[in-house]
C-alpha cells in the first residue's frame, strides 16, 4: 500500500519536472534509420528482456554504425549486447528511489551521451524506465501506450495486449523497421 502511494507520488513528481519541457517537432519518416545513438531500456523480467533483444537483433544487425546503450536489470547477457558499439548499463534496485524514480547517480551514467532515440521495451508501464527515456532528452521517445505514457513518450505503440510477449516484441521490431 505504501509502495504504491510512493510510486504515485513519484509519478506526479516526474510529471511536474517535465511539465515545461516540450519536445521538438520531428519528422516521423525515418527517425530510427537516421539515428546514430539509441537508448533501449529492456524489460525488467529477464525472460522478457531476452525475447525483446531477440526481436530487435535483426534490426541492430543491419545498422553497424549504431551506437547502442542498453539499460538492463540482470547480470546475464542478452543477444543485443553482443554487437560492437554497445554499452550495457546495469540498473539495480539500489539505483531506484522510494518514489520509483532513478537516482541522480544512475542518471549521470546514462546521460553522459546524447541520444537520438530512446525506446522503452517494457510492455507494462514501469515508471523508472519511462523516466529514463524522458530524461534522456532524446528527440524521439518510443514506448507502449498507457494512461500516463503521454508525459514520457512522444511515440506510443498500441498493440493487442492479449498476444504473447514474443509476438508483441516482434511487432515492435517490425514497426521500428518501417521508420
Amino acid at each position: 500500500m505504501i509502495e504504491s502511494a510512493l510510486a504515485y507520488m513519484g509519478l506526479q513528481l516526474a510529471k511536474f519536472q517535465f511539465r515545461t519541457s516540450g519536445g521538438d517537432v520531428q519528422l516521423m519518416t525515418d527517425f530510427f534509420r537516421s539515428a546514430r545513438h539509441v537508448l533501449i531500456t529492456l524489460p525488467t523480467r529477464y525472460e522478457d528482456a531476452v525475447m525483446a533483444s531477440d526481436a530487435l537483433r535483426p534490426i541492430r544487425a543491419k545498422r553497424e554504425d549504431l551506437q547502442l546503450t542498453i539499460i538492463h536489470t540482470s547480470t546475464r547477457s542478452t543477444s543485443l549486447a553482443d554487437f560492437p558499439n554497445c554499452e550495457v548499463i546495469r540498473i539495480d534496485p539500489s539505483d531506484i528511489s522510494r518514489f520509483s524514480l532513478p537516482k541522480k547517480n544512475f542518471l549521470k551514467r546514462v546521460l553522459h551521451r546524447h541520444y537520438d532515440v530512446a525506446i522503452d521495451v517494457n510492455l507494462d508501464f514501469v515508471l523508472h524506465t519511462a523516466y529514463i527515456c524522458r530524461a534522456s532528452r532524446a528527440y524521439v521517445r518510443v514506448g507502449f501506450a498507457h494512461d500516463t505514457a503521454d508525459a514520457f513518450f512522444n511515440v506510443q505503440l498500441k498493440f493487442d495486449k492479449h498476444q504473447t510477449p514474443q509476438i508483441l516484441y516482434r511487432q515492435l521490431a517490425t514497426c521500428l523497421s518501417m521508420f
